[in-house]
């Protein structure tokens, strides 16, 4: 969610109070001054040389009048300027090159070759005075050349692929070197294509780095090992690519959504800088006087972002990409949660305050058929919740890295999608970074179940990325069966010492022989055999000696793997020891007899002693009737 202009430029919009209407960000620019004009004295330069700006605001003259420097292509209100600087005077000159800026607030990296675009704009605003002005830069002809990378050979037909989503903080410019450590990091999760959010020039600079391919459009850069074939855009917000995996078309979407708008702090107390007809505070990102957990409220300020019309813009023109054959992956920084986190299972945690919220831009997504790697491979968002933003970056205070300071604000906003396609198998993701983030204004170690790749280089972002491995398979993947996952059941919540429960399992491998454990302290307790589908059904008898409280059974498969349940163990009525008056139990006893689900008998573990008791009690009562009947004779 990082944002698209400099803190200290929206600082010193917010102190002057200049009343910028963020609206207008979503229509188009004002129409150019008839009156003001831009040049430049040279259309081509080297990374090591300057061009001279020349600018006349006729009769705009302001005090916050300024040139910005943009990506070929991009509008001013969109991605942000990679370099401006104020031009307070009527008319004058600058000179400006990639290695010598004084006066200049860069955005980005030392920008290197590329097209550039340079505008007049108005009164800190975005109304266009003057240009866009075509600007080439050129790299020195000395600077040699990587040979380009070879893509990954197909292995009996099967490619690899490997995503990368990996929001890059105003281009990696944040830490030194940062094209190089972003390079670094690539090559160690050994992706294959990377999107880069908060573009600046990292992906001409990172590929020249690793002889990749790059595509530079929206705010979203492509950097990729294998051919880019093609590019164009959707839309504002999309960057498109089609790449030759060994034969077959991929096309690669990668974008970064309106960061402003940002709903997602709402039920956290926090405003997000929502503009529009909405209660006060909302359009900053101060502290709320309560949470808001109004779901209408919050997805109808959410719409306004544009964000799930970008979604449903681009479904669009996947769905003509599928129709021709390609296989489509979309990834990138959203700014929004995804609707599979904020469920129930995740309602009263990470500060969600109780709501259940279906984020409309992913649901999009879903919706028009394509599927979460991340969560397709973690499907429970409590124990995996993947989180991606804020992360922890050992370089700066977490005041740099937190925008809710006291509320948890941890959500995963950065993405990899793909469709559904027999020629593509989703084979893995995690989440890659430090190992740490920041919860209310403090660097926590993440205690979840996912696990976390963090790279040997300098970590340059303030967003964790994330890594989805593909494979492309020319004749087909195939689905293969999912591994079983065994589960435990159990009759009842609890059971007195010494008395009997029933335990039901399944997904256990056919025919395998199981044992049954009490624990903490482990004590048998019985075996069983799974049935040909890997269930079973057993009774089992709880040791009378077993002390009162909450205890595990547990079921061991040949391998060693446990899969428990959990019981309560009541004392035996009477005020006995544990055990006294049950029939047939004894302190550590059990039993090993084995049941199969569909057999019409249960299985039972010890011997009831009660049948044998009174069948001993008929017969005495029969013998003694015998001798009365005899005594009566002889008298």
């Amino acid at each position: 969610m990082t944002p698209r202009t400099p803190r200290s430029r929206r600082t010193l919009l917010a102190l002057l109070g200049a009343g910028i209407a963020f609206a207008g960000v979503l229509i188009a620019p004002a129409a150019h001054a008839a009156d003001s004009s831009l040049s430049i004295d040279a259309t081509s330069i080297r990374t090591d040389e300057t061009v001279t700006i020349s600018f006349d605001a006729g009769e705009s003259v302001h005090d916050r009048n300024w040139v910005g420097i943009y990506r070929d292509g991009a509008t001013p209100g969109g991605p942000a300027s990679l370099d401006w600087r104020y031009v307070p005077e009527a008319n004058g000159d600058l000179t400006w090159g990639p290695s010598s800026r004084d006066g200049w607030t860069r955005n980005t990296a030392l920008m290197g070759a590329g097209e550039y675009d340079i505008y007049l704009l108005e009164d800190d605003g975005y109304g266009i005075l003057a240009g866009p002005i075509d600007l080439t830069v050129t790299a020195p002809a000395t600077e040699p050349p990587h040979p380009p990378a070879e893509p990954k050979p197909a292995v009996d037909g099967v490619s690899e692929l490997n995503v990368l989503t990996f929001n890059v903080w105003h281009g990696g410019t944040q830490v030194a070197d940062g094209a190089q450590q972003i390079a670094d990091i690539i090559e160690q999760t050994d992706a294959d294509v990377t999107f880069l959010p908060e573009v600046g020039d990292a992906p001409s600079q990172v590929s020249a780095l690793l002889g990749y391919d790059h595509l530079t459009a929206t705010d979203t850069g492509i950097v990729s090992r294998y051919p880019i074939v093609s590019t164009d855009t959707v839309g504002r917000w999309w960057s498109k690519a089609v790449i030759d995996v060994n034969g077959t078309e991929v096309v690669v979407y990668g974008g970064h959504l309106e960061y402003r708008w940002y709903t997602t702090y709402l039920p956290r107390g926090y405003g997000g800088e929502i503009h529009g007809d909405w209660p006060e505070g909302w359009d900053t990102w101060d502290k709320l006087d309560a949470p808001v957990t109004d779901v209408e409220q919050i997805l109808a300020a959410n719409a306004q972002s544009g964000r799930p019309d970008a979604a449903a813009e681009l479904v669009s023109d996947i769905d003509a990409e599928r129709s021709a054959g390609r296989i489509a992956v979309v990834g990138g920084d959203f700014n929004e949660p995804p609707s599979q986190d904020w469920t129930a299972a995740t309602a009263d945690l990470f500060d969600h305050n109780g709501v259940v919220i279906p984020w409309q831009t992913t649901q999009t997504l879903l919706d028009g058929g394509l599927v979460d790697a991340f969560r397709t491979v973690h499907p429970d968002p409590a124990a995996n919740p993947g989180f991606t933003w804020p992360s922890d970056n050992a370089l700066f205070p977490t005041s740099s890295l937190t925008w809710a300071p006291e509320a948890d604000e941890r959500d995963r906003i950065d993405y990899i999608l793909a469709t559904p396609d027999e020629r593509l198998s989703i084979d893995g993701s995690t989440v890659v970074g430090p190992q740490s983030t920041i919860v209310r204004n403090e660097r926590v170690v993440d205690d979840s179940a996912d696990e976390i790749f963090t790279p040997d280089a300098v970590w340059p972002s303030d967003h964790k990325a994330v890594l989805a491995n593909f494979s492309i398979c020319d004749d087909g993947c195939g689905t293969p069966e999912p591994e079983p996952v065994a589960t435990v059941e159990l009759g009842a919540s609890s059971v007195v010492a010494g008395g009997s429960v029933t335990i039901q399992g399944d997904g256990f491998a056919p025919d395998a022989a199981l044992r049954v454990e009490l624990r903490s302290t482990p004590v048998p307790i019985g075996a069983v055999t799974s049935n040909g589908t890997g269930a079973f059904r057993l009774a089992v008898t709880i040791p009378a000696a077993t002390a009162p409280g909450v205890h595990s059974i547990v079921v061991i498969d040949p391998a060693g793997a446990e899969t428990s349940a959990t019981i309560t163990v009541t004392a035996a009525p009477g005020g006995g020891q544990p055990g006294e008056g049950q029939p047939g139990a004894q302190p550590g006893g059990g039993a090993t007899a084995q049941g199969n689900v569909g057999d019409d008998s249960l299985a039972s573990t010890g011997a009831d002693s009660a049948p044998f008791l009174i069948g001993a009690l008929l017969l005495l009562a029969a013998g003694l009737a015998l001798v009365v009947i005899r005594r009566r004779r002889r008298a």
